[in-house]
Formats: C-alpha cells, structure tokens, sequence
C-alpha cells in the first residue's frame, strides 16, 4: 500500500515534469519570436520580455519536482554513489524527514504570505507596458516547494516500503 501511494506520488510528479518540457518548447518559441521582431521588423514589447523570464519562473519551480524524482538534483554523489543500498535507503527516510519536507513547509509558508501581499495590494510590473498580476507568477514558489514537497514524501514513502521489505 506504501509503495502504491508512491508510485502514485511519482506518476504526478512525472506528469508535471512533461508539462514543464512543454514551456520549454514555448520558451524558445517566445525567444526566438522576440528576437525576430525586434532585430528584423524594430518591434519591442516590455510585456513580451517579462513573459519569457515568467516562463522560466514555471519551468525552474515546477521543473524541480521532477529532476529531484530523476535524481538529478544537487547530492553529493562523491559520497552517495558509494554508499550501500541499506545506507542509502536510510539517507532516503533520513534527508526528506529532517530537511526536505521541513524546509518546503517553511517556504510554502513564507510565500504564501508574500504572494497575498502581491494579491491584495494588486501588485502589477513596475515597468511601463509590463505585465500585471505580479502574484501570479510570485504563486510559482509555494506551488514549486509543494511539488517538492510530494516528491519528499514519495521518496520517503518508497524508502520505508523497501526497509519493510514491500514489493
């Protein structure tokens, strides 16, 4: 039943992770439009230069869910590829308990109250012509550390499915 909840945990983050590829399919799309009106047809647009960093705001926040499921996340591997497999099990119960899930908690908490603050005040681009909606993309952070989040606990939950002994 753990490792179900897992896996279930995994298919969603592995889900996120195909549509975080998708924005950056639509990132260079975005780029490489904006260089084309602007160095062949004199044609520049504030709104259209902040959309590409927001676009990148998506990819890294809910992006990072997924290369922490792939493994490709910041570890010391000099370490960790050396490790034995009840070892690393351990560190698996060990790292998500005492720091990811407290940290994503902590950050989810932080930013959410600033992404209300951007919300109730209306906060809009300080540049003329930019976007509006600053709390849209400032929304990326909690939902980018709940992700984490979930990946946290998918690795704990299948780290104390394989110490039980589960399938």
């Amino acid at each position: 039943m753990i490792l179900n909840i897992s896996n279930r945990l995994d298919a969603f983050i592995e889900r996120i992770g195909q549509i975080s590829s998708w924005f950056i399919f639509i990132l260079v799309l975005q780029v490489s439009a904006d260089v084309l009106f602007r160095y062949f047809f004199h044609i520049s647009s504030i709104a259209e230069q902040e959309l590409q960093w927001h676009i990148l705001a998506i990819i890294a926040m809910i992006g990072s869910a997924y290369t922490f499921q792939q493994g490709e996340h910041v570890r010391v591997d000099l370490f960790y590829a050396h490790y034995s497999e009840k070892v690393k099990q351990w560190m698996d119960i060990i790292i998500p308990v005492f720091i990811i899930i407290p940290y994503s908690l902590f950050i989810i908490y932080l930013s959410s109250e600033y992404v209300m603050q951007s919300y109730i005040t209306g906060e809009v681009s300080p540049d003329p012509g930019g976007l509006p909606y600053r709390y849209l993309v400032k929304s990326l952070i909690p939902i980018g550390f709940t992700l984490i989040l979930i990946q946290g606990l998918a690795v704990l939950l299948k780290a104390v499915s394989k110490i039980k002994g589960e399938k």
